[in-house]
């Protein structure tokens, strides 16, 4: 009896959780946006082919588990698959960027490059919704999920602005190109000072993660790197800090 409550327990503690062969399959058919998908490692059936087939094709993450981990989320019935629906709706920066343009405003997207952290997130999407960023742009993998935690701590601007998710960042960052738009990266270890140029460009502010930075796959695209100054010589700021300070000096300078 203690065991069926607590798998009781832990289903009711996702309920954006979907698991079961035939169920995921069925989501994945459906209209409903899905934030990644589980399968258990090791497990060789058609039907799990077909779902990374279908997941592949919506440029929904596929992670491959343990089965522990599967039956800690489920209680042990889950057939090697489990799904979390998503709290938001997903876009595409291929989609947004032309309306934007169409709008007649200067593009304004931020980029967050190995960000995993879901109040980061939440924050840096509040923020960027107030300074009137268009789009925030994340990856496919390791980015922080857009969940119940990350939208408080958007205070619901995740519901608000566009959230790219993209497959692969060299595609994207050629393609922002392509389209004029300016790739700015805030890099700690910069000559320059984010104050010493022009933004009020199309641009794009790109932003890594604290301990590792911008990855170097997505720093051979960018146009220049600037730092954020700092009067005490310390670390680094706050990603979600850094975003608000970078955002603060665009718009300050749109402004004027």
């Amino acid at each position: 009896m203690r065991r069926q409550e607590n798998n009781f327990f832990k289903r009711k503690k996702f309920t954006n959780l979907i698991f079961g062969r035939q169920p995921v399959y069925e989501l994945l058919k459906s209209d409903k946006t899905v934030d990644k998908v589980l399968l258990q490692n090791g497990l060789d059936a058609a039907i799990l082919d077909e779902i990374k087939k279908m997941a592949a094709g919506k440029t929904i993450p596929v992670k491959y588990v343990p089965p522990e981990k599967l039956n800690t989320l489920t209680g042990g019935v889950h057939q090697g698959v489990i799904a979390f629906t998503s709290e938001i709706r997903f876009d595409t920066i291929e989609d947004v960027l032309p309306l934007v343009i169409e709008q007649g405003k200067t593009p304004l997207l931020l980029m967050l490059d190995g960000i995993t952290d879901v109040r980061n997130f939440g924050a840096i999407a509040r923020t960027a919704y107030a300074a009137g960023a268009d789009a925030i742009i994340i990856a496919m993998q390791d980015a922080a999920p857009a969940n119940a935690e990350a939208i408080k701590a958007s205070a619901g601007a995740l519901h608000k602005i566009s959230i790219c998710r993209e497959k692969h960042f060299d595609e994207t960052l050629a393609f922002l190109k392509l389209n004029g738009l300016f790739l700015a990266g805030l890099d700690g270890n910069a000559s320059q000072n984010i104050a010493q140029t022009d933004l009020t460009i199309p641009l794009v502010l790109i932003l890594g993660s604290e301990e590792t930075g911008i990855s170097s796959h997505v720093k051979r695209h960018i146009d220049a790197l600037f730092k954020l100054p700092m009067q005490q010589v310390f670390d680094s700021y706050n990603v979600s800090v850094a975003a608000g300070m970078a955002l603060y000096e665009v718009m300050r300078q749109r402004i004027q």
